[in-house]
């Protein structure tokens, strides 16, 4: 559990770090899923991106009363890397768009992940992706192709991104770029830099976690520790400003923040996960993530 002492020592290191972002671009908001009317509000909220592992037909009849219910008209389409169907599904999705306007992007989160499970080097995987890619632009060139890059995947040896085919690295519309820890390594402008020259054609999306993650990851890379609480808030404070100014610097015009559940903290889905928020810490997880999110609204309101 918190204690006073500790809430009141994170909350002036809140305090310290939302000084003005001089300069920057109030930013596209997307959330991972939908939130209160209040909060959308405060977010300005221009999209959403879901995940759906369903049927074309109805992931993108899902994408489309979603995007209404939550007053977007852009949803950007996570679905599953199979390589005896994605390319027929991408198709089926190029040809939907067309009557769900609201599918503005369908791609991979956790594309390095879901290529390494298909047990091929990047060569190899390369004429599946330039298949899809093209897939779906088959109906409607005008439907994005977006993947998740974590920014500690940019130069791994495990599975070299520069190998993919540059035919499908320049064929990446968007590139939703996340932290793995809340302690990076380099600053989030260098990540954007090196996302770019890998994926030249690709609009850079700032992904962030938003919610506690103490449980999830140590705080660092090469690290077993977790962050403390006041870390935890602060180094996502941090985070956040520091994305809001690249939105000028390096032409990354979107922010993404997972999970959506803006004012319905307490019921987030990530809480009943196993590495989600141990029992014991549920009231500790709830309280940092309303503390993040109190950053948020200071942040995008200056």
């Amino acid at each position: 559990m918190i204690n006073s002492k500790a809430l009141l020592s994170a909350c002036g290191a809140i305090i310290l770090l939302l000084t003005p972002v001089v300069g920057a671009a109030v930013p596209k908001v997307i959330t991972w899923g939908g939130n209160s009317p209040a909060w959308n509000r405060v977010l300005h909220l221009a999209a959403l991106r879901l995940g759906c592992s369903d049927p074309p037909s109805g992931c993108a009849d899902y994408a489309q009363q979603l995007s209404r219910s939550q007053g977007v008209d852009k949803v950007f389409l996570a679905i599953l890397l199979r390589a005896d169907r994605t390319p027929d599904e991408a198709r089926e999705y190029s040809r939907l768009s067309l009557s769900h306007p609201a599918l503005f992007e369908v791609g991979f989160d956790d594309f390095v992940g879901q290529c390494e499970r298909q047990s091929k080097e990047p060569a190899a995987v390369s004429p599946l992706l330039i298949e899809i890619a093209s897939s779906l632009k088959s109906a409607n060139p005008n439907l994005h192709l977006g993947i998740t890059i974590y920014e500690d995947e940019l130069g791994s040896s495990s599975f070299p991104l520069r190998r993919l085919d540059s035919q499908f690295r320049k064929s990446v519309d968007f590139v939703h770029l996340y932290p793995h820890y809340r302690k990076e390594s380099q600053s989030y402008a260098t990540s954007v830099q090196l996302a770019k020259e890998l994926f030249p054609a690709a609009q850079i999306i700032a992904g962030i976690y938003a919610y506690d993650r103490r449980d999830y990851l140590p705080c660092a890379q090469g690290s077993s520790t977790p962050c403390t609480d006041q870390d935890e808030v602060s180094l996502f404070s941090q985070s956040l400003k520091e994305r809001v100014a690249v939105v000028n610097e390096q032409g990354a015009n979107w922010i993404e923040f997972y999970p959506g559940g803006f004012g319905n903290e307490e019921k987030l889905n990530i809480w009943k996960e196993p590495r989600g928020c141990h029992p014991e810490r549920q009231h500790e997880c709830v309280q940092n993530t309303k503390a993040m999110r109190e950053v948020v609204r200071q942040v995008l309101s200056q």
